[in-house]
């Protein structure tokens, strides 16, 4: 276990784990890039044949974790990847995560983007 925060996934939204996990254990998906990391989906524990929580991802039995098997990286980096899990961590943590910074850039480019539609859409009316 890390001594980083726990995160809330991205995909599932429900699952809080621990952040140098290579998936998720709720959806099993990459906390960063939201892949999926698994071929087939896991619905039962293979040691204990009891179902893993819907939520979580652990065994009521055991207590093991749904796709504890993957431990290699993603192809984004993940958890190797030292800048993206300090992001992760900082925007992503269960307790005193703090707000993404605003994309003014992509906001600035949708409004032109708006007006120049509306603009072309007058010229034709008009």
């Amino acid at each position: 276990m890390s001594d980083l925060p726990f995160i809330r996934c991205l995909g599932c939204e429900s699952t809080v784990f621990d952040p140098t996990r290579a998936a998720c254990p709720g959806c099993g998906r990459c906390p960063v890039c939201g892949s999926r990391r698994f071929k087939t989906e896991v619905k039962t524990c293979p040691d204990c044949e009891l179902p893993y929580c819907d939520c979580c991802g652990r065994c009521p039995q055991c207590a093991g974790l749904r796709y504890s098997e993957i431990i290699t990286p993603c192809e984004c980096g993940h958890p190797l990847d030292a800048e993206k899990l300090a992001d992760l961590v900082r925007y992503e943590a269960a307790v005193g995560a703090i707000r993404r910074p605003t994309p003014w850039g992509c906001i600035l480019a949708a409004l032109t983007l708006s007006a120049v539609v509306l603009l072309l859409i007058y010229a034709w009316k008009g």
